[in-house]
């Protein structure tokens, strides 16, 4: 069974230090990181939110994503793949459904 939003959150802290901070990834000390480990730390936890806030193109009404299917690289009659900018990757692609 899932565990509740508490539940989770509860056992995330015992992880946690005194902070509420959860360690760095082992990945960080590994030579091809992009980080130096001192200095870099993890956000503290924070409790969940309930009811969560709504999330931005939740309603049909608003999403952004929803008004675009024809601007993309490919499309059929249930999906639709556009490509994502403004990341320090050569190519960034997202699977749209057409539905909501």
């Amino acid at each position: 069974m899932a565990l509740s939003p508490d539940e989770f959150y509860a056992h995330a802290l015992t992880a946690a230090d005194d902070e509420h901070r959860l360690p760095l990834s082992r990945m960080t000390g590994w030579d091809i990181s992009p980080f130096e480990q001192d200095g870099l730390r993890v956000a503290p936890l924070r409790p969940p939110v309930l009811p969560e806030p709504p999330r931005q193109g939740e309603d049909a009404a608003d999403c952004t994503a929803c008004g675009r299917g024809d601007e993309g690289i490919w499309s059929d009659d249930r999906w639709w793949l556009s490509q994502i900018t403004g990341f320090g990757v050569p190519l960034a692609l997202m699977l749209h459904p057409r539905e909501h």
